[in-house]
């Protein structure tokens, strides 16, 4: 049966979802600093097939280690996690976790997981290389783009670029989807109510700035 699980995130933890399907897709897996995640990803299924992080911070990708499968990411933060950098997350975190990236990810691929199908958008302003995934059953898989309650992600870590995430918070609300799947706070069914409230606190924010 095709399911979307969700592992929420507690403290500094990101939330991770597991699509399951014709392919095992888990996306994003916290800092890495527990291994309950795979323990939960066990009570589900064997193996997964796929990671995707939806970008290279260190809370969304630390978990990478404890699973062995391919690993997917915003072209642009490849090296960013590739090197362990993590634009500067590493060392806040007092971590050093660098994943070997198996796929490129831009804006357009599709990843076919069987009957979800998740769509590539990129998203830069969190992170240069940050992605949404938007899937054919009105799912949005958002990141640190944007979250429930009308917030954002942060973009005064290096990489970061306010401008940029003005432009992709604007882009999202002209997307068909229903629910909103942050990478922080509770996934919400009405995600476009959410999204216009941050794009609202956004303009107010950075106009006073």
């Amino acid at each position: 049966m095709t399911e979307i699980v969700v592992f929420p995130g507690i403290g500094y933890e990101c939330n991770s979802y597991l699509i399951l399907d014709e392919k095992t897709v888990l996306i994003d897996t916290g800092t890495g600093s527990r291994p309950v995640l795979k323990q939960k990803v066990e009570e589900q299924i064997e193996k997964i097939d796929l990671i995707i992080n939806t970008h290279a911070h260190l809370d969304h990708v630390g978990g990478n280690r404890h699973f062995t499968c391919e690993i997917a990411i915003g072209r642009l933060d490849r090296v960013a996690l590739e090197s362990g950098g993590l634009y500067g997350t590493g060392e806040m975190f007092g971590k050093n976790a660098s994943s070997k990236v198996d796929r490129e990810l831009s804006e357009g691929d599709k990843i076919d997981c069987g009957e979800i199908v998740l769509e590539v958008l990129h998203t830069p302003g969190h992170t240069p290389g940050g992605i949404c995934l938007l899937s054919n059953t009105g799912h949005l898989f958002t990141g640190d783009t944007v979250f429930s309650g009308g917030s954002f992600g942060r973009v005064d870590l290096p990489g970061g670029s306010a401008a940029d995430l003005g432009k992709s918070l604007e882009r999202l609300k002209n997307l068909d989807f229903e629910f909103m799947m942050p990478g922080h706070t509770e996934p919400v069914k009405d995600g476009k109510s959410h999204l216009e409230s941050a794009i609202t606190l956004f303009g107010e924010y950075y106009e006073r700035a």
